[in-house]
This record gives structure tokens, C-alpha cells and sequence, in this order.
């Protein structure tokens, strides 16, 4: 599947899909809080080591180098006076963009690749959260990897007539790109929500009786260590004081 959502979790440890959503909590804490720096390499060392153990070693390591590189470039704008205060202030700029935003999109990432679809729905109904909330996100997170697979159609189909997606060309002819790739891809996607939505409720996800999951969703004890180690590290990062 495109950009490797919903695995299947075959690594050493084995989470709660309830504890890998509240860390994404947690991730949103220190994103908020993350002039904190000592809390956001706390967080961000724990998140990678997390994606290691859950068998994303090459997503770790690469988010981790985007990691350490984002940070160098900051220290050296930050240290360095060279550079046309304009262009060195927008890049510092972007850079503490991507720096805020590191810890929510890691965690994102590893709820999204390491837990299935059925055990999201599992999850959210071992939390009691009522049908209205639990269907359109079951019916939003089966339709992520399906607005993919539409886009991959679209994209192979607009080559195949010679019309080119590069930057440069999107940018030249902006109405051709709207005409050509988002509206076909707008109206396939409205009819793929119907169809899982049609689909969701056929097998019986609004069902008022109690359901059964072959998705087994129970704490153990490494969740409450994960939970107990990530809530810490947003706790300092919203009460730890700038660094």
C-alpha cells in the first residue's frame, strides 16, 4: 500500500491501539510546547526508538537524520552571521515550522503505520465512543489509502495522454491541472466514500447491538510504561520552561 499505512505491527512490541493514541496526544502537546528543546529530543529519541522496535527501522532512521539535520541548520543560522538577513530569517523560518510540527507528524506516522484499520475500529469502541463518532472515522481512515490508489490512476492516466504533472507545468497552466487531474479525481473520490460508507453500514457497523472483533485490544504492561514515559515528556514540555 502507497506510503506503507496501516501495517500490520510485526516488530518486537506490541501496543494498545488506545496507548498509540494517546501518545499521538502527546505528540500534539509537544508540538504545541516545543520551544521546550530538551522536551522535543526527548520526545523525538522515544518516537524513533518506538518506530525501531515496531519494525519501522527505516522510517526511525530516516526521521531521525531529517531530525539532526533540521537542528544543524538551525544552529548554524542561529550562530552564524553570513547571509542576507532576509533569506537566512525565511529559511530559520521553515525550519521551526517543520521543527513544531516534527513531534505530531511522528506520532501520526507511527499510529498510521503500525496499526491495522480493525484495530483502530476496535479501539474506538473498547473506548464506548458512540456509532456517530465511530463510523465516519472507520469510513475516513479506509478511504486514506483508496484516495491514493485514485490518485496513482489519475496521475498514470494524464501521462499516458502526454499531459505532464511536473511543478513547472501545474504552474503555467493552473486551470488545465484543475480541469485534467482534480475534478476527475474529486468525483471518483465522492463515489469511493459512498461506496465504503454503503459498505461500512452493509456489514452492520451501526448495528445498536453489541459487536464482536476478532481484533484482540487489551493494555499490557509495556502500554502503561509507554504511556507513563510519553504523558511525562509532554508534562515537562508544558510546565519544563523555555529553552
Amino acid at each position: 500500500m502507497a506510503f506503507g499505512l496501516y501495517g500490520s505491527g510485526s516488530g518486537l512490541l506490541k501496543l494498545d491501539p488506545r496507548t498509540k493514541l494517546l501518545l499521538f496526544f502527546a505528540g500534539i502537546a509537544v508540538s504545541t510546547f516545543s520551544y521546550n528543546a530538551l522536551s522535543f529530543w526527548m520526545y523525538c529519541a522515544a518516537m524513533c526508538a518506538l518506530l525501531v522496535l515496531c519494525g519501522e527501522k527505516w522510517f526511525a532512521l530516516k526521521s531521525g537524520a531529517l531530525i539532526a539535520c533540521m537542528e544543524y541548520l538551525r544552529y548554524r543560522i542561529i550562530t552564524s552571521a553570513a547571509g542576507a538577513p532576509a533569506l537566512t530569517g525565511l529559511i530559520l523560518a521553515l525550519i521551526m515550522m517543520c521543527r513544531y510540527g516534527m513531534p505530531l507528524l511522528l506520532s501520526l506516522s507511527f499510529l498510521l503505520k503500525t496499526t491495522r484499520i480493525s484495530q483502530f475500529i476496535a479501539a474506538l469502541s473498547a473506548l464506548h465512543l458512540p456509532l456517530f463518532v465511530i463510523i465516519p472515522l472507520s469510513v475516513m481512515l479506509r478511504f486514506i489509502p483508496t484516495v491514493q490508489e485514485e490518485w496513482d490512476g489519475v496521475r498514470k492516466a494524464m501521462a499516458f495522454r502526454g499531459i505532464s504533472l511536473e511543478p513547472g507545468a501545474v504552474i503555467r497552466a493552473p486551470f488545465k491541472t484543475i480541469e485534467y487531474i482534480l475534478i476527475p479525481l474529486l468525483f471518483s473520490c465522492i463515489s469511493v466514500m459512498d461506496e465504503l460508507a454503503s459498505a461500512s453500514l452493509a456489514r452492520g457497523l451501526d448495528a445498536e447491538r453489541k459487536r464482536t472483533s476478532y481484533e484482540a485490544v487489551k493494555m499490557r504492561f509495556p502500554d502503561y510504561i509507554i504511556i507513563l514515559l510519553f504523558v511525562g515528556i509532554a508534562f515537562y514540555a508544558a510546565v519544563g520552561g523555555r529553552s
